[in-house]
């Protein structure tokens, strides 16, 4: 898997003698690796893989700081059902979010590792003015509610909503998407997925964005301060969880305000009722087949993912 994903970083990359992606022979002249090497790894028949090596790519593909921990740590090759307890089921962690989701009362979402959005509560799509045919739209175009696809379509209200706070906000989103979409770049649902979103006019300009250097590049945590088209000024910080099960990362997202008036309006709409909503199925079909998890139909009934559609509107 290692050398399929440093596969598919090279290509991402652009070689602007000629404008086409890397070539092996490319990656060899970028890291000091001969192209023979650079086969290897590719292939998976590189067995060992020094530190320097690492760096040396890490360094070539311009990767920040949480992905080189990603890129690192899948140089192991050692799998998420291998690194979760045996006795820690998918079905428990999830359970445990969201439960945790239900319970937040500010706005507050939850994702898979490729950004599909698996439930949020009703605050966060309240304040981001978001709606069901908006949900039915994202799918259709994307295979399930993404979080760019939201933030991206050039006709959708959100952008209209955030104002001036749009763009750093997608940007941040971008980052984010980045590393959490690291260990599969090379599979057919990223392809499939990067392919979609790649047809939204910004997105080539937010992905070359977002792999520029930046103070932040190690941490989680995204503040935002902006003036909201229907609240005024607003000033929160994103505070991202991630939850590890053998079926891929569930990422719990949570805005907490920094002033009196931005907590008045999360109050505000947390008493409006904020029971999450499940909005795409988990497992993501993509993650249960390259895993080694069972997702039950027990866990389906219980949250209310029939068949990879969306729930009733209650």
């Amino acid at each position: 898997m290692f050398g399929k994903v440093v596969a598919a970083l090279r290509k991402e990359q652009l070689d602007f003698d000629n404008g086409n992606s890397w070539s092996q022979e490319k990656l060899a002249e970028e890291t000091g690796l001969t192209t023979r090497i650079v086969g290897k790894i590719e292939r998976g028949s590189q067995v060992r893989l020094d530190r320097a090596t690492l760096q040396e790519l890490a360094r070539a593909f311009r990767l920040t700081s949480l992905e080189r921990r990603e890129f690192f740590a899948m140089a192991s090759e050692i799998t998420d059902d291998a690194i979760v307890r045996a006795d820690l089921k998918h079905q428990e962690v999830f359970s445990r979010v969201w439960a945790t989701l239900g319970t937040i009362c500010t706005p507050a979402f939850l994702m898979d590792s490729f950004g599909d959005l698996v439930g949020a509560n009703r605050a966060v799509l309240d304040f981001h003015r978001l709606n069901w045919s908006q949900f039915n739209a994202a799918r259709s175009s994307a295979g399930n509610v993404n979080i760019l696809s939201l933030l991206l379509a050039p006709d959708a209200p959100i952008r209209s909503v955030l104002g001036p706070g749009w763009q750093a906000i997608a940007l941040a989103n971008m980052r984010q998407w980045r590393v959490m979409t690291l260990r599969y770049r090379h599979t057919t649902h990223f392809r499939d997925l990067f392919s979609t979103l790649s047809a939204y006019p910004d997105f080539q300009m937010l992905w070359a964005a977002s792999r520029r250097r930046v103070e932040d590049d190690n941490s989680r945590l995204r503040s935002h301060f902006y003036t909201h088209s229907v609240y005024g000024p607003v000033a929160y910080t994103v505070f991202t969880n991630i939850s590890l099960s053998a079926c891929g990362d569930l990422y719990l997202a949570t805005f907490v305000p920094q002033n009196r008036d931005t907590g008045a309006v999360f109050q505000n709409l947390a008493d409006k009722g904020n029971r999450p909503l499940a909005l795409t199925p988990w497992p993501n079909p993509t993650l249960h087949a390259m895993h080694t998890c069972n997702c039950s139909s027990d866990l389906r009934r219980d949250f209310g993912v029939r068949g990879g559609g969306l729930l009733e509107r209650s």
